[in-house]
């Protein structure tokens, strides 16, 4: 399947096409979803801003659901090429142990440390999936918007 924007869009149209492009994008990590929320942010009309933000944020929050099961073991992903990402993550956790929702925040939001790897971490340590998915929407739907706006500055 050829995943540029403009082909994406033109098959699942903006709506479909934000939220599966994202899913995609928490999955596949050449897959960009900033880029593509920079971009549909910059040509869709303004009433369509709210719910690109709330779509690509759900589909990406989509894709961590299923890394976080995956980390908690329940089926396999493969994350050979992270290991030692996910092993200096765990470290890093474990100084943040009383304050894992603030890690988690920081890390939806920033993308440091990627909130993929935090993503497999935190699975992997039995944290309350309903506080992760919240704590990460909220990283990212921040994220998400502040990339969303920026096109607006030029409109």
């Amino acid at each position: 399947m050829d995943l540029s924007i403009n082909n994406f869009l033109s098959h699942f149209g903006i709506y479909a096409g934000t939220y599966f492009y994202c899913l995609i994008s928490g999955i596949v990590p050449f897959v960009n979803a900033e880029v593509f929320l920079v971009f549909v942010s910059s040509v869709v009309s303004k009433p369509l801003l709210l719910p690109v933000l709330l779509l690509g944020t759900a589909g990406q929050m989509t894709s961590k659901a299923l890394i976080y099961l995956s980390g908690k073991g329940i089926f396999k992903l493969s994350y050979k090429r992270y290991e030692k990402k996910i092993n200096e993550t765990k470290e890093k956790m474990k100084k943040w142990e009383s304050k894992i929702g603030i890690f988690i925040f920081i890390s939806a939001f920033t993308g440091f440390p990627p909130f993929y790897v935090t993503t497999i971490v935190i699975g992997t340590m039995n944290y309350n999936f309903f506080s992760f998915f919240i704590i990460g929407f909220a990283g990212r739907l921040l994220r998400f918007g502040l990339l969303i706006l920026f096109p607006q500055i030029f409109r």
